[in-house]
């Protein structure tokens, strides 16, 4: 990230950088909406013409045997892959391939950059771990990094769960299985765990209000709460996060799961975070102006 413009709570239009506006250029990396509207950012490209990509689906009798045999995977995978894993419940709707809709399936996500044969060879283990009904992976150009989650373009009601785990044992894995696995009623339309490490656990060139760099996975529980199960959603949704309290860090990363919860401030920032992130929104919007939705703001 090099610089951001962005429009203050007293309506004044800054530029924030490392060496202008530091303490904006700070915050506006992780604090989301707290210190004003971003109307334009200007970032590095990273030189990525392909990828070698994509996902491997599995079907919903299979989930046990996939989810334990990625477990034990992706342990030992190089900081040049990535991957997750989500348990799916996909609707019959437009745009929802057919082999995968109206059943549980188990989607294992794929992206690799430098060797794309080594790549290949590393995907061997997971494409063996049952028989995939749809495998998607292949050399991709990088404008396609959006098919290997396949996430719907149109916005859509969902109610959203999160967990930061800092260790992915055989016991957390069952945990999840006994309520998010077949036979389990489950009402979530994607239950996801995602690698994480690598460069995201690494501390930037300059400093950031961005917390968890030393999660190991993130659990995200999704659900469609449609007015026939939506208590039930939500419900289950927290059911399956409190599943795996005994692996997890207690925090969650500012994108995923919103809440207006008092205490979700606590679980996206760390005590120091938080407490800048308030005396700089005090300074650039003493008015309170933006002070709505989910922002730091002290009390």
């Amino acid at each position: 990230m090099r610089a951001f413009d962005v429009v203050t709570g007293e309506g004044t239009l800054l530029r924030a950088t490392a060496e202008e506006g530091a303490d904006l250029f700070w915050g506006l990396r992780g604090g989301k909406a707290t210190l004003g509207i971003v109307t334009a950012v200007e970032i590095d490209l990273l030189p990525i013409a392909e990828f070698y990509g994509g996902a491997v689906y599995f079907d919903g009798a299979d989930t046990v045997a996939v989810l334990h045999a990625w477990r034990g995977w992706c342990e030992g995978l190089p900081e040049t892959v990535n991957t997750s894993i989500a348990i799916q419940q996909l609707p019959p709707l437009p745009g929802v391939p057919e082999l995968l809709a109206g059943r549980m399936t188990v989607a294992v996500r794929y992206t690799a950059v430098g060797d794309l044969a080594a790549a290949e060879a590393l995907l061997v283990p997971m494409r063996a771990a049952a028989t995939p009904v749809l495998d998607t992976v292949g050399v991709l150009p990088y404008a396609a990094i959006g098919a290997v989650h396949a996430d719907p373009v149109d916005p859509m009601p969902i109610n959203e769960d999160q967990a930061l785990l800092s260790e992915l044992p055989v016991e957390a894995v069952d945990a999840l299985l006994a309520l998010v696995g077949p036979g389990s009623g489950s009402p979530q339309v994607i239950v996801e765990l995602r690698l994480l490490g690598g460069a995201l656990a690494r501390e930037r060139r300059h400093r950031n209000a961005f917390c968890h760099r030393d999660a190991a996975f993130s659990l995200a529980v999704i659900g469609a709460p449609v007015p026939e199960i939506a208590e039930m959603v939500v419900g289950h949704a927290s059911a399956v996060t409190r599943a795996v309290a005994p692996w997890a860090t207690g925090g969650q990363m500012p994108n995923f799961a919103p809440s207006y919860d008092p205490a979700r401030p606590a679980r996206v920032y760390n005590e120091d975070p938080r407490h800048w992130l308030a005396a700089l929104a005090d300074r650039y919007d003493p008015a309170r102006v933006l002070a709505t939705g989910q922002v730091i703001r002290a009390t």
